[in-house]
Formats: structure tokens, sequence, C-alpha cells
């Protein structure tokens, strides 16, 4: 059903970020949104904890998505030091999804301590005048958080759109997309989500 939709998206994601609410999302829930995304082609997904418990759970999230991924082509791997999930179509390596869980202390506190860090002089990064440049900020937030682009677009669930204090620096020009008001995720939600994004104008003002 993804694959068969997906040509009908012309805007393509590099990055998707969910806010996690564990107190409404289950484990299931989490694992298919990593198999969709990889399904879809999108190469990095962050799963933002809000609540702070999913941290303490990622390795049953890892088996988790192992039940769901069986026949499913592509590699999922994860940031944090767990096992790839490998797969392959007609001998090849098939598409790769990187998966990294962020914790709310990776939020603003981390970018505070990075700005502490060039200040005190043990974080070295490249200074062409006295002023700091949002390019400079960007190199010295890159050897603090993994490599991976800024979020293009944004998942999160009920009736409030709020950041939660999500990588601030990061999610200048993300796109906040609601899945739905009473916490539920299905693929159908999903897709509309990708839809929304598709269909959205962004205008960069000067």
């Amino acid at each position: 059903m993804i694959i068969e939709q997906m040509p009908r998206f012309f805007k393509p994601l590099k990055h998707v970020v969910v806010l996690v609410d564990m107190d409404h999302h289950s484990l299931n829930d989490l694992a298919r949104l990593v198999i969709w995304n990889l399904v879809a082609g999108v190469p990095y997904l962050s799963l933002f904890d809000t609540t702070g418990e999913l941290y303490e759970h990622e390795e049953k999230l890892f088996y988790e998505v192992e039940k769901l991924k069986k026949g499913v082509p592509g590699c999922v791997k994860w940031a944090n030091k767990l096992p790839d999930l490998n797969g392959y179509t007609n001998g090849n390596s098939a598409h790769t999804l990187v998966v990294n869980i962020f914790r709310h202390r990776d939020g603003r506190k981390t970018v505070v301590e990075c700005v502490q860090q060039i200040a005190e002089g043990s974080l070295v990064c490249k200074r062409n005048s006295r002023e700091f440049t949002a390019e400079e900020l960007d190199e010295a937030l890159s050897q603090i958080y993994p490599a991976i682009p800024d979020p293009d677009m944004a998942l999160y669930t009920g009736c409030l759109c709020s950041t939660k204090g999500l990588l601030p620096w990061q999610i200048r020009l993300t796109v906040f997309v609601q899945l739905s008001t009473d916490h539920s995720i299905n693929v159908d939600q999903y897709l509309g989500a990708i839809h929304k994004y598709s269909k959205c104008d962004q205008r960069f003002g000067k």
C-alpha cells in the first residue's frame, strides 16, 4: 500500500521525526512507524521521547521491530549500538533506514552546553569573526549530534501542536503534521501526513 502511494508524493523526505508520548503510544505503534518509513524509502527516522520512558525500553522496541520486519526488504540501523536488522532483495542490499532516539536533554540543554564549550575553548570550531554565524553554530553542533539532516517533517498526535523541546536548532524549517487527535496511529494516517507534507508550500523569508 505504501509503495503504491509513494510515487504520488513529489517531495522526497530525508528525515522524519515522531514526537513519542509513551502514555498514549505503544511499542507496536512505534515499530509500525519504523517499518512504514523503511518501506517509504525515508533515510532517517528520529523518535523524540517526550516522557523519558522510550529511551529505557529501546531494546524492547528493537525486538518489536524485528517481529514486524520479517519479509520486509531493507536494513534498519540503530544509532544507539543495537544490532542492525538487515534485509535483501534478489541478493542485493535494499534501502537503509537509520533510527535515532532523542530525549528532552538532547534539545535546548545540548545547544546551551555546545555554546558553553565554544566559550571555554573545549569545542574546536571555525570562527571568521568575533560574531558567531548560524553556519558556524551548525558546524559546531554537528560535532555533538549524530550526522543527520535537519528534519523535514515532524509527526505528532493529540490536539496540541507543541515542539516539547524537540531539537530547537534543527527544526527551523520542519513541517509539523498531526497524525490524529485521539493519539491513534495507522497507515492511512501516516500516508495522509505525507500527502499533507507534499502539498505544503514552504516560503523562506530573508
